[in-house]
């Protein structure tokens, strides 16, 4: 395969990828928010976190936990962090220089967080085992540094080899970061679950944009390569 086939076929992946882990993720919280039986799930109290605890019954946060298919919302979470890797990467390769290489490693630490907030739910089985820092961790630096990553990607577009309208991602970045900051801190705007999800679904969004401009680019790439006649 020539070197241009090679970084269509790259921009492709990723594109899928981009695309791939959201709608994973929220299939996964929809079914398993069905399943729910400690009551009816609300979107609007009750963290995403939750559909992943273990231990049906428990009380945790003043929330009573019930999720039958937790397995199901862990998976999840590990194919957002994974998927959140391979799109990163292939947006390094398209960087390069010490930019690529820190995009790299960041969206990769996104998939080890993944993985934390899978392996230690957030509940009372993991106040019990004192791993819920951890799950708190893993969940936070996530959060953090895919909508940073979406800002830095955004305003480099051109550099990252994207049309210029991706930029977008920039203001969900930062609309993310404000919303894991409300999470975090105490105020009276709203349920800090709320807040979760804007922080959360705004990188859904965000890699809603970049796919669609990843095919974009991979389309002008193909057309470029035609030979005129």
């Amino acid at each position: 395969m020539r070197p241009a086939e090679t970084s269509r076929a790259l921009t492709r992946l990723a594109a899928v990828l981009a695309f791939l882990g959201p709608v994973a993720f929220l299939v996964a919280e929809a079914v398993s928010a069905v399943a729910w039986t400690a009551g009816a799930y609300d979107y609007g109290v009750n963290f995403i976190s939750d559909l992943g605890t273990t231990v049906c019954g428990a009380e945790y946060g003043g929330r009573v936990m019930c999720s039958p298919l937790h397995a199901v919302m862990n998976a999840g979470f590990v194919t957002m962090g994974l998927s959140m890797g391979g799109l990163f990467t292939v947006l390094a390769l398209r960087r390069r220089g010490a930019v690529g290489v820190l995009v790299a490693v960041a969206g990769w630490s996104v998939t080890l967080d993944m993985f934390l907030v899978a392996l230690f739910p957030g509940g009372a089985e993991s106040v019990g085992d004192g791993t819920i820092a951890l799950h708190v961790l893993g969940a936070a630096v996530a959060i953090l540094f895919a909508n940073a990553l979406f800002v830095v990607v955004g305003a480099g577009a051109r550099r990252f080899g994207l049309p210029a309208w991706s930029a977008a991602t920039v203001v969900l970045g930062v609309v993310g970061l404000v919303g894991l900051v409300l999470t975090l801190a105490p105020q009276e705007l709203a349920e800090p679950a709320v807040f979760e999800r804007v922080a959360v679904y705004s990188i859904f969004a965000a890699c809603g944009v970049t796919g669609a401009a990843l095919l974009a680019a991979s389309r002008r790439s193909l057309g470029e390569a035609r030979p005129t006649r």
